[in-house]
């Protein structure tokens, strides 16, 4: 486990949100189907383990963004076109 995912994961938790977790072709993601909090942009922004990624929307996953630990192949994403 990438302890800055976890720290992350943690913050979203505390938050009240619920992920749907698993593993994806390049790493194992926890999924948000809410956009990011702020306090966790902060401190994914701060960590330098960790990568910003972004993605538009496809019509197989939803518009996201999140961080991901290369090293430790584990991510969080959030969606960003929640109506």
């Amino acid at each position: 486990m990438s302890a800055g995912i976890a720290a992350l994961v943690r913050l979203a938790r505390q938050t009240g949100m619920t992920s749907s977790d698993g593993a994806w072709s390049e790493a194992y993601v926890y999924w948000f189907d809410r956009p990011m909090p702020d306090g966790v942009r902060r401190a994914g922004t701060a960590n330098p383990a960790l990568d910003y990624h972004s993605a538009a929307r496809t019509p197989h996953t939803p518009a996201h963004e999140g961080f991901l630990d290369r090293d430790r192949k584990v991510a969080i994403t959030f969606e960003t076109d929640v109506q």
